[in-house]
């Protein structure tokens, strides 16, 4: 399982102006397809409303 940083613009949809703020959310995935169907199906609120995704990237392990 690999990890993923998303960042993507959403709404609230109770919002009249339609004001967009950015998220970062980390989501476990196998790849980066995944996990970008994970944030838009599980992880986004449900008053919120996907503008764009901006990225995805995956966090490298670094060993010590």
């Amino acid at each position: 399982m690999k990890t993923f940083n998303i960042t993507a613009q959403v709404y609230e949809s109770n919002n009249p102006s339609k004001q967009t703020i950015l998220l970062n959310q980390e989501v476990h995935s196998l790849s980066e397809k995944d996990a970008r169907e994970k944030f838009e199906n599980y992880h986004l609120k449900p008053h919120y409303v996907l503008v764009k995704i901006y990225s995805v990237e995956e966090f490298s392990q670094v060993s010590t």
